[in-house]
């Protein structure tokens, strides 16, 4: 049985969660069955009731787990994933594409020790710090994206001082005349519904549906140089893909 190991510097519910995720992955643990209760991941592990809820929840959140009202945890069906190559664009350049005059409003411009998931995506060490920029997005002056990017500090000090730049513009332009060329982005998107924070922002009803995406950009060595988490209303927004068969 795998064990959590107090040595390591990783918190414990995040140890705890990627055992969990890792049993789930390789099926000993199968679509709709019962994970076991809080109780007993509580005496297996020795941990404590809140480090086993904070795994739990974050394993609802990524979509590996359901919760049933009375009943229990269980595990998800597995999601259909594909992967898809295609050229990389900033935002502004795609809303131009189709049409569309971008621009944008920054909320926050902050310098923060960041959560776990962003130094992990950043691979910063628990000292390091990351810029946090809070911008919404928009289309022809209306509202259509919520997004918070993070960069590495002090690597992007120079975004930092000119984060006003990105209200308007493009933050991938900003980043490339600093010194900092995305050149791989890897996307994940999943429905969801907008926080009451989203909804405020653009002005949208709270638990709206809509497209929620998780972005890490790398320049030309691998490393990465941004991490980006957004929300698009389905209400405003529609990601169109086009395929070309191989032959």
């Amino acid at each position: 049985m795998p064990t959590l190991e107090r040595s390591n510097p990783l918190p414990l519910y995040y140890q705890l969660k990627e055992v969990l995720k890792q049993q789930i992955n390789a099926g000993h643990l199968a679509p709709h069955t019962a994970i076991p209760s809080e109780p007993e991941l509580v005496a297996q592990y020795h941990v404590s009731r809140a480090t086993v809820r904070q795994a739990l929840t974050e394993l609802v959140h990524e979509g590996l787990l359901y919760r049933q009202h009375g009943r229990g945890t269980f595990v998800c069906e597995p999601r259909v994933q594909q992967h898809i190559v295609s050229e990389l664009n900033s935002f502004t350049e795609e809303l131009r594409k189709r049409g569309l005059q971008p621009g944008g409003v920054l909320i926050v411009s902050e310098l923060v020790r960041g959560t776990q998931a962003v130094r992990e995506q950043l691979r910063l060490t628990d000292e390091e710090q990351v810029v946090r920029l809070e911008r919404v997005r928009t289309a022809d002056g209306a509202p259509i994206a919520y997004e918070v990017n993070y960069l590495p500090y002090p690597r992007a000090v120079s975004v930092y001082q000119r984060a006003r730049e990105t209200a308007d513009g493009s933050l991938y332009h900003l980043m490339a005349s600093e010194g900092l060329h995305p050149y791989i982005a890897e996307h994940s998107f999943k429905g969801d519904v907008a926080s009451e924070r989203e909804a405020e922002l653009l002005r949208i009803t709270a638990g709206e549906s809509g497209i929620r995406l998780l972005c890490t950009t790398f320049d030309e060595t691998g490393a990465p140089i941004e991490y980006t988490e957004a929300f698009y209303p389905g209400s405003r927004y529609d990601l169109r893909l086009t395929l070309r068969v191989t032959k």
